[in-house]
């Protein structure tokens, strides 16, 4: 039973180090583009273009602030280079000719 134990603790760690370096890597690769809020200030959104490297398009990413710490992700493009953004109301919003309703909590993804 002790042996099982090193055992799981020597292919954790090693997990553990991948799935930080994907984290850190998929931070570095974002380029910050544009920052929006809507017209009441609530809400901020900002824009990333994500380079993946040479096998993969640059994509937009959008990403809402939430409370505390926490964000979401709502939009994401393949084959974008920029995001033309206009509110409706406090809302609704039109990314790239896409309509989403953030109280809907509705997201696009391509």
């Amino acid at each position: 039973m002790l042996r099982f134990y090193g055992c799981s603790v020597l292919i954790a760690f090693p997990l553990s180090g991948i799935f930080l370096l994907g984290i850190v890597v998929n931070t570095f690769a974002r380029e910050p583009i544009a920052t929006t809020q809507s017209p009441d200030s609530k809400t901020t959104i900002d824009f990333y273009t994500l380079n993946g490297g040479a096998a993969t398009s640059i994509s937009v990413v959008g990403i809402v602030d939430g409370p505390l710490w926490f964000k979401k992700n709502i939009y994401y493009d393949d084959n974008m280079h920029n995001a033309d953004v206009a509110w409706t109301n406090n809302h609704i919003i039109i990314i790239n000719n896409h309509t989403l309703n953030l109280d809907k909590e509705e997201t696009f993804s391509d």
